[in-house]
């Protein structure tokens, strides 16, 4: 595999890689480079790097390797490259070194990583998690934002070098207030007020804290309007759309996303979830698992929006092992996060001039949801397409288009009343 991989190098080089040690284990971990859709080049760097691997940790055979071992190693390679007169500059050698390091040795299953050390009030939030799973049936998104929330408190708590059980309510507003001091929004403050409140009262139930905290946990005011979601007019919409027309890989992606985010107001959750298999070209439907509502949901494809899906999947997606729709451009490629989607919605918006307050995917289905309600569409028929599991997360739209209704009102008619 290795004579392949360096086809048109000299006769030197490519006995220099045959006669190292490990050479079985090196082509398994370039052949499993190259599966994820490496390029031939940069695994070809990638091989000659491990040689430097293996001479600086004096691995003859594979053994267990530290972290700590890796980084002097690599302190070693740059010191020597910095003599090297063929070397521009040595800014990234010890870094690539590092890395190349910990992504084979990861690979072969020898990598020694220090495991994080458990906190104090780890397993009564393991208990917590698990209980808003099990018996709550809380959807992952959820149970994870909770679980995050209680953990910053405890963290915050144990600096302190208090416990649970002699936790007041005190510590608590004096949390929320340190933190709205650090720059926490009322809407921030109020999200971790609900989830320390749930946590307190399953606590006082367990019997691990004083009771009456749960109760006496109260959230900073929202006042109206404040909490309601923000988005570009259905006509900038239009003209964002309509602007992303090149035909190289990161346009077409972010079109085929665009698309999805702006037609069905999906989340980027849901996004970055999608499958291959999710695509039924010939009923023209697609398959979004909702990741706050749970569960399976059907949708007929919209043709503009299934020709920017095709337009992508044919001349842009890389050939991977990873069945999901979107990918990264470079390798090795594997799904994009959330924090992609919101870099590719953010910067086409502002390349073409749309002036709101949140620029993210969650503003095209705000976006999305007013201009079917403008349209004359339901409250059940928007919710079931946003995937909404209680009305009342379809009725703050309601709100927005009755702010419309109000301007309109002010209209001065002319005396014809």
């Amino acid at each position: 595999m290795l004579r392949t991989l360096l086809q048109m190098q000299e006769p030197y080089f490519i006995a220099r890689q045959e006669k190292a040690p490990l050479l079985r284990e090196r082509e398994a971990f370039l052949e499993h480079l190259l599966h994820q859709g490496t390029s031939l080049a940069a695994a070809r760097g990638v091989s000659w790097q491990l040689l430097n691997v293996i001479r600086l940790l004096r691995l003859t055979q594979l053994r267990a390797v530290w972290i700590d071992e890796i980084e002097a190693a690599a302190k070693n390679w740059t010191r020597q490259q910095r003599s090297n007169p063929n070397i521009r500059s040595v800014k990234h050698t010890g870094g690539y070194f590092i890395y190349v390091a910990k992504k084979w040795l990861r690979f072969a299953g020898v990598l020694k990583e220090p495991v994080a050390s458990r906190t104090k009030f780890a397993d009564k939030i393991d208990e917590y998690t698990k209980w808003m799973t099990e018996d709550l049936g809380l959807a992952t998104p959820t149970v994870r934002s909770r679980q995050g929330k209680a953990s910053l408190f405890f963290k915050w708590l144990s600096a302190r070098r208090r416990s649970l059980a002699s936790a007041r309510l005190r510590d608590v507003d004096d949390f929320l207030i340190f933190k709205a001091a650090d720059g926490w929004s009322r809407k921030s403050a109020c999200g971790y007020a609900d989830a320390l409140r749930s946590f307190f009262r399953y606590a006082e139930k367990r019997g691990w804290c004083k009771p009456g905290i749960g109760e006496g946990i109260t959230s900073p005011r929202i006042y109206a309007q404040e909490g309601l979601p923000e988005g570009p007019e259905w006509k900038d919409v239009q003209r964002l759309l309509k602007s992303v027309k090149a035909n190289n890989a990161a346009a077409l992606r972010a079109r085929a996303v665009l698309f999805l985010l702006a037609v069905y107001g999906l989340r980027s959750g849901e996004i970055t979830h999608l499958l291959l298999s999710d695509f039924d070209w010939r009923a023209e439907t697609f398959m979004v698992d909702h990741s706050k509502r749970g569960g399976a949901q059907k949708y007929p494809l919209q043709r503009e929006v299934g020709d920017a899906i095709l337009a992508y999947i044919q001349k842009a997606r890389p050939r991977s092992s990873c069945r999901n729709l979107f990918l990264t451009l470079k390798p090795p490629y594997r799904a994009i996060g959330c924090s992609a989607l919101w870099k590719i919605t953010s910067r086409n918006m502002q390349a073409v001039g749309i002036r709101c307050r949140r620029r993210g995917p969650h503003s095209l289905r705000h976006a999305c949801a007013t201009h079917l309600l403008e349209q004359g569409a339901s409250m059940k028929e928007i919710g079931d397409l946003l995937g909404h599991r209680d009305y009342r997360s379809t009725s703050i739209y309601a709100k927005v288009h009755l702010k419309q209704l109000r301007l309109v009102a002010e209209f001065d008619l002319g005396g014809l009343l």
